[in-house]
């Protein structure tokens, strides 16, 4: 039979985070030497988070919450938690409780979006591998033959690039990590462990968003970063061998498995613990199947992948793109603000600030400034798709209303943005400036 050995000396699990509504919970096992020796490179930890509404009450567990983040809704406001975590060498098993958490407090809206509120705008890029030689508007701007991604990456002048969005008046960054080739701008462990590659082979070895986000933090200015929610579904080593989205158990663009998302929310994790306080948001695309999150009974859901973005920052905002002509705003009570992405402008928010307000979910949208393309629509390309006073009228009155707007603007690989969408942000800029806009 098993043995329990609850009352190990000195070890515990210490809770961290943001107990309120929109907050989040993290668990950390702290381990004497001699127990840390005795279960490390063995089974576990499990966790398992139990609520009541009561301190003294009866604890049940929190359906779909299974690792040691733990998100928490409106639902979780006035109740109280606890973190249960089981290590095992073996049939011997080591339990740990942790005090009680509570009452999670409640809060009007959500605080941990109003740094987005007071940005008013925002701009993002799609510097991707599979975008950057159709956008290009010269050779010289191109990913040359012969050339490494690396080498790609290490052309990017951050100090340049930042003075534009300065110029920009921006008050927050959409940088893409990668999308569906495989290339990304940043440094992963896990996924080259996964993908069985090379240290800069895919990923690059600079880190271009912790670059970015120091560089921008002293302008006031946050760092969101765009990454699907699942692994790269056009990944190739050579040829067309799908051999990246195969390691990852994705073979093709459809529902994630368990197995997928459990490596590829490792890697998203990864990042987030990096970046901690320095990266202010998530921006999740592809979740078209939003079935392979709904079942809370299984290990991976809207929990464990909200609460991998959220760990090294509990007030980290997370949105969930569900497809730009979908009718769903809001996909999940984890959610911060509302993807938004649209290929239009002209839409309003039609109730204030909050698309979800008892969720504290912001009103949220996004589009693009590039002149529009087959198969891109705008996003990532250069020159101009809509006349500077349409699309300043509509950035001002959605402003006025609480909502928040973000814009695609094309960024070369070398850091300069798009001369004429720079024009285009300055006079929404000037348009603030002058009074005209009141949030």
């Amino acid at each position: 039979m098993p043995s329990n050995r609850e009352n190990v000396n000195a070890a515990r699990v210490e809770i961290t985070g943001l107990p309120r509504k929109k907050g989040a919970l993290q668990a950390r096992i702290i381990l004497p030497e001699r127990e840390s020796a005795r279960y490390e490179g063995h089974e576990g930890p499990s966790y398992r988070w139990l609520t009541s509404d009561a301190k003294d009450g009866i604890y049940a567990p929190i359906a779909g919450a299974y690792y040691d983040v733990l998100p928490l809704s409106a639902a979780s406001v006035g109740r109280y938690v606890r973190c249960e975590t089981v290590l095992a060498n073996g049939d011997e098993r080591l339990v740990l409780t942790s005090d009680t958490i509570g009452p999670i407090a409640d809060a009007e809206g959500n605080p941990n979006t109003d740094w987005l509120y007071d940005a008013r705008y925002g701009i993002s890029h799609h510097l991707l591998a599979e975008f950057m030689n159709r956008v290009a508007p010269n050779d010289g701007e191109k990913w040359q033959d012969g050339e490494r991604w690396d080498e790609v990456i290490a052309g990017f002048d951050v100090d340049r690039y930042v003075e534009q969005v300065v110029e920009s008046g921006a008050g927050f960054v959409i940088l893409t990590l990668g999308q569906n080739s495989g290339y990304l701008l940043s440094p992963n462990a896990t996924y080259d462990r996964i993908a069985v590659l090379q240290p800069g082979e895919r990923a690059s070895t600079r880190d271009l968003p912790l670059e970015i986000a120091g560089a921008l933090a002293p302008h006031g200015i946050k760092l969101i970063l765009y990454v699907p929610a699942n692994p790269p579904s056009k990944a190739h080593l050579e040829g067309e061998d799908h051999a990246i989205n195969r390691a990852f158990d994705y073979p093709v663009e459809i529902a994630p498995s368990q197995e997928t998302q459990a490596k590829w929310q490792a890697v998203i994790r990864e990042w987030s613990d990096r970046y901690g306080e320095k990266l202010a948001g998530w921006w999740f695309d592809g979740m078209w199947f939003q079935e392979a999150y709904d079942d809370l009974t299984q290990p991976y859901n809207w929990y464990s992948l909200a609460g991998a973005a959220k760990s090294g920052n509990p007030s980290r905002i997370v949105a969930f793109n569900g497809g730009i002509f979908r009718d769903r705003l809001v996909n999940s009570p984890l959610e911060d603000y509302t993807a938004g992405e649209t290929n239009e402008i002209g839409p309003l928010p039609p109730n204030g600030r909050w698309a979800d307000e008892r969720e504290g979910v912001q009103w949220f949208h996004w589009t693009f400034l590039g002149r529009f393309v087959t198969d891109l629509a705008g996003w990532g390309n250069t020159g101009l798709n809509w006349p500077t006073g349409e699309l300043t009228d509509w950035v001002k009155s959605a402003i006025e209303l609480q909502g928040v707007i973000a814009l695609d603007v094309h960024v070369n690989r070398f850091g300069r943005l798009d001369p004429r969408q720079l024009e285009q942000l300055q006079a929404i800029k000037q348009a603030i400036r002058q009074g005209r806009v009141q949030a």
